[in-house]
């Protein structure tokens, strides 16, 4: 059982990476589009602005995703789960040594 959350974790990571990297292709690439697009209707004037996309909530998701799948990764390392043992093994004896 333990691969498959390490699977679904690198699953997340890859997917934040690849929604990350279109969007940036997307965002560069559309000015240029409309500006052949400008050149084949030959009419009008061409601005770069005019094609520029509002892609930040594309850049939200994929951050997050990547971020929660390596939380997610890290969680399961053995040296996390050790430690966070250990953390809890202290601060219930210092409940019942103080209570």
């Amino acid at each position: 059982m333990k691969p498959i959350s390490m699977v679904f974790s690198f699953i997340l990571i890859i997917l934040g990476i690849v929604i990350i990297s279109l969007t940036k292709t997307i965002e560069e690439v559309m000015p240029k589009l409309g500006y052949a697009a400008y050149q084949s209707a030959g009419a009008g004037s061409y601005s770069p602005y005019d094609y520029e996309m509002d892609l930040e909530l594309n850049y939200w998701l994929g951050g997050i995703s990547v971020l929660i799948g390596a939380v997610y990764f890290l969680s399961k390392l053995p040296f996390f789960r050790n430690a966070i043992t250990e953390i809890k093994l202290r601060d219930k004896e210092f409940h019942e040594k103080y209570k």
